[in-house]
């Protein structure tokens, strides 16, 4: 399998073809049950994001959630 790149809150990130976004976010030390993620400029609902496999040029954006108040 080939590497893609795909942009990660603005830095290039390489990732195997057809990687699972969790999987993915594991690989960045990131719990997938605990970000919210826009890719490409659109906000994903937790089952879309289980679901996406990236693609080449993806841009991602981040955010972990944080618990209190």
């Amino acid at each position: 399998m080939s590497d893609i790149t795909v942009i990660a809150n603005g830095q290039p990130r390489p990732a195997p073809a057809g990687c699972p976004l969790p999987e993915f976010l594991t690989a960045l030390n990131l719990a997938p049950e605990r970000v919210v993620v826009e890719r490409n400029g659109a906000a994903l609902t937790p089952a879309e994001a289980r679901s996406v496999l990236l693609a080449e040029g993806d841009r991602l954006e981040i955010v972990r959630l944080v618990p209190g108040g």
